[in-house]
């Protein structure tokens, strides 16, 4: 799984996070946030854990909810950690979604690297979901 472990950090970081930085994240690696002074707009890229040398499969999840809200519920749930991520469930005072589910298929969708996959192709069509599902729906909910 290395030599596709290595492929898959090389994408997110020269194909991928170079993408979302023009559509207005900040952020690297699997990690990335629209900025927000008012609430915690995230998203992030979860591998599955049953990735093989052959196949590496991951998906994208998103998370919403404001500052204050987050602050508040802390007070009451100190076990929260100081910012939210993107692929825990919370509870329903933090909306969240995988990307799959925002798109038209409205399904768990999970994109796949394997030997025959080129990695560009990949990434290309991740950013272009990300772009017309996933940031409006981030956007709407600031």
């Amino acid at each position: 799984m290395g030599d596709l472990q290595a492929v898959y950090r090389a994408m997110l970081r020269d194909d991928i996070a170079p993408a979302l930085r023009a559509l207005g994240f900040k952020g690297s690696g699997s990690r990335y946030s629209l900025p927000d002074p008012g609430s915690w707009a995230l998203l992030g890229f979860q591998s599955s854990r049953f990735n093989t040398s052959e196949s590496l499969t991951f998906t994208v999840n998103l998370c919403a909810v404001s500052r204050l809200v987050w602050e508040s519920r802390r007070r009451e749930q100190s076990q929260l950690p100081e910012k939210p991520s993107p692929g825990t469930f919370y509870g329903h005072f933090v909306w969240s979604c995988r990307l799959g589910h925002l798109m038209p298929e409205n399904r768990d969708v999970w994109w796949e690297l394997d030997q025959d996959a080129e990695a560009k192709d990949v990434a290309s069509e991740v950013v272009a979901a990300i772009s017309a599902h996933g940031l409006p729906a981030l956007r709407e909910r600031l």
